[in-house]
């Protein structure tokens, strides 16, 4: 499914009907929706970065190159923070999905 992006959003006209909506509170509804999805894509990003940051010393630190190999370990340290930031990613991939 190909995401939409904010400018998409933003560019997006729809057409005047007679008794149709108020411009200026789509508008404004649509100004907070560009915003809240582009909080969310930089989170996600950021999150992205932290999981691959946590992988990497996680890799470091057993001498294991494998790039899913930190996530079913059980008693590293960084187990819990990868699992909760996957979570995260998960969850915030699924607002933006829908």
């Amino acid at each position: 499914m190909k995401r939409i992006t904010p400018m998409e959003i933003f560019n997006k006209d729809f057409k005047h009907a007679i008794r149709g909506y108020d411009i200026e509170e789509v508008n404004e509804f649509l100004d907070l929706i560009i915003k809240s999805y582009e909080d969310v894509l930089q989170e996600n990003e950021y999150l992205k970065e932290q999981l691959k940051k946590a992988k990497s010393a996680s890799s470091r630190r057993t001498g294991n190159t494998a790039p899913h190999s930190a996530v079913g370990k059980s008693g590293g340290e960084y187990d819990e923070v990868i699992k909760n930031i996957l979570n995260r990613l998960e969850h915030l991939e699924s607002l933006v999905l829908r």
